[in-house]
């Protein structure tokens, strides 16, 4: 994406210049000279863009370590960074990469500059002529890189950098067909635009496609840049609807009790021995289950999470199985002749319902027949229950981790929370939490953890905002000269602001049409692919209307911003400068 925006500003600083450079090859300059000249002012540029960058960096990543820290608090363990160490070796990698990304991109632009002979250097028809016939290719190289971005995907392996590679073929393919989707666009809206707004919003249709060089490149920055707005967002609120159905499902007891933790995301340590017995006869109180957790070190699955689980019958819902049959996974599991695996076990370990999972016991290792696989996004290295008559028969270990308290019917539970606190005595250090107490809290681990990623949206979407201003303004200050005829025909400041901003919106609203299918593919890629092979949880995507309006708001507002200085600039010009030469 970025060595895309570089592109896309050596380009328009080449072409701005196309008279120049045809000039200098009328005057005997030969074409390596040019080359390495342009190759030389990109090189400056981008040592001094890599040097800003690196700056930046620095600034950021000072910035997002405290997100990235609230992170691992909340899911792993308490860290506390003193400082933040920036070793050399990354700071000459990012200028490296920067510097090297410019010089890349500045190839082609470079090469387009000196193809060309010195009189059709000088004349501008060329260059769109050329772009013209360029952009059935462009559509063709985006339809067989978005077909095998779409092949990628189906190669039967586990790997991120497969499904990375994926991704980015998919999404250089849609920037590779954006100019050809501008033009059947900008042909269906034309007659539209010259019932509504008249003359003039013919025209900036036209300009849009006359001018593709110039605003192609700007589109398919724009329909980068929201497409992945698009599929971030679209991944983000799918993953936080399944995570509110899968706590809504999971949390089916009224109150929870749990040592002091220093994570987040799971109960650890042991309670007070005998406290679920005083709990028991505390009024309003139906039923407990209880909670068991600890960790083994195994040489075919690593490093493995226990949980043996006493459950009142009203908290077996609290399971949703995503294989195998419920009744029977049951009636194994009580009778300690099966285990309950989650679904990113499964995944990671390539189990299924009927194989077999091995643990360390005291009396030595013992296989474990998988009764069910059932859904939970609480740990992405997945966890494996077995009952707790079973475990204790196999470890000498009394303790509990944590309860779930049933509520009489009719009975609060926040007002049981409270009787709970009192029957749990003085000096007993416990955490009771209701229902709704406990679920809002994941929901803020979550929201928190997602944070980062928003930081990142916006500032990808600022980079294309940038790149797109550039262009915007790089094709209205060249169109000088075609409005300073216009205005000498009578077109006013008034008229002349219209036509540029009916442009840049009608770029905006195509890039913004453009974005939507696009952003839903790389979220369905995101959702389904990417997570899948990530953490192996199975997330519902959910499209949401608002978000795609957002979406396209977005864009549109983001190319009128663009537009808005240049067209001041042509606006404010006279038409006697604008028509004098240079």
């Amino acid at each position: 994406f970025g060595m895309f925006l570089i592109y896309n500003t050596m380009t328009f600083s080449v072409v701005q210049r196309r008279r120049l450079l045809g000039t200098l090859r009328a005057l005997g300059v030969t074409r390596g000279e040019l080359v390495r000249g342009i190759l030389l002012e990109a090189a400056v540029l981008g040592a001094v863009g890599a040097a800003l960058g690196v700056g930046l960096g620095v600034v950021l990543g000072q910035g997002l370590v405290g997100l990235v820290t609230r992170t691992i608090n909340d899911l792993y363990f308490v860290v506390a960074v003193e400082g933040v160490e920036i070793p050399r070796a990354i700071l000459l990698k990012g200028f490296a990469m920067g510097l090297g990304a410019t010089l890349l991109a500045a190839i082609p632009p470079a090469w387009e500059a000196t193809s060309a002979t010195p009189r059709s250097a000088l004349t501008r028809s060329t260059v769109e002529d050329r772009v013209r016939t360029l952009v059935p290719r462009a559509a063709w190289g985006g339809a067989a890189l978005l077909l095998l971005g779409g092949g990628v995907l189906l190669i039967p392996t586990r790997s991120i950098a497969v499904a990375f590679t994926a991704l980015f073929a998919i999404l250089l393919g849609m920037a590779l067909a954006t100019p050809a989707a501008t033009v059947l666009l900008m042909g269906a809206l034309r007659p539209l635009l010259a019932r509504w707004a008249g003359i003039l919003g013919s025209m900036a249709a036209r300009g849009v496609v006359t001018a593709l060089s110039r605003t192609a490149p700007a589109m398919a920055a724009l329909v980068v840049a929201v497409s992945v707005t698009v599929g971030l967002g679209v991944m983000i609120a799918s993953f936080r609807s399944t995570v509110v159905r899968w706590l809504d499902a999971t949390l089916q007891a009224d109150v929870y009790i749990s040592p002091p933790s220093v994570v987040s995301n799971r109960a650890e340590g042991t309670l007070p021995e005998g406290l679920e017995l005083r709990y028991v006869d505390v009024p309003g109180v139906a039923g407990v289950s209880t909670y068991r957790g600890r960790e083994f070190t195994t040489p075919a699955y690593g490093v493995t999470r226990l949980v043996a689980l006493g459950l009142d019958p009203r908290g077996e819902a609290s399971l949703q199985f995503l294989e195998g049959d419920r009744s029977t996974a049951f009636l194994r599991f009580r009778a300690g002749r099966g285990v309950f695996i989650s679904e990113p076990f499964a995944f990671r370990h390539q189990l299924s319902v009927g194989d077999t999972v091995r643990l360390p016991t005291e009396g030595g290792d013992r296989g474990f027949p998988v009764a069910a696989v059932f859904r939970d996004y609480g740990s992405e290295q997945g966890v494996v229950m077995m009952a707790r008559t079973t475990y204790d028969s196999l470890w000498t270990d009394s303790g509990i981790t944590s309860l779930g308290v049933f509520a009489e019917p009719g009975v609060d539970a926040d007002d049981l929370a409270r009787e709970l606190a009192l029957a749990t005595g003085v000096g007993s250090e416990v955490v009771i939490r209701s229902n709704r107490t406990l679920r809002a809290l994941s929901l803020e681990v979550f929201d928190r953890t997602f944070a980062i990623t928003a930081v990142l949206r916006g500032l990808a979407f600022i980079v294309a905002f940038i790149g797109v201003l550039s262009a915007l303004m790089a094709l209205q200050l060249e169109r000088v000269r075609e409005l300073g005829v216009l205005r000498a025909n009578g077109l006013t400041p008034g008229q002349v602001w219209q036509l540029v901003t009916t442009q840049t919106g009608l770029m905006g609203l195509v890039a913004g049409i453009l974005a939507m299918p696009a952003g839903v593919v790389l979220a369905a890629v995101m959702i389904h692919v990417v997570n899948r092979r990530s953490f192996g949880w199975t997330l519902e995507m959910e499209l949401g209307p608002g978000l795609l309006g957002q979406s396209l708001l977005l864009a549109v507002v983001g190319a009128l911003l663009a537009g808005i200085y240049p067209a001041w600039r042509m606006a404010r010009t006279s038409p006697a400068e604008a028509l004098r030469e240079e």
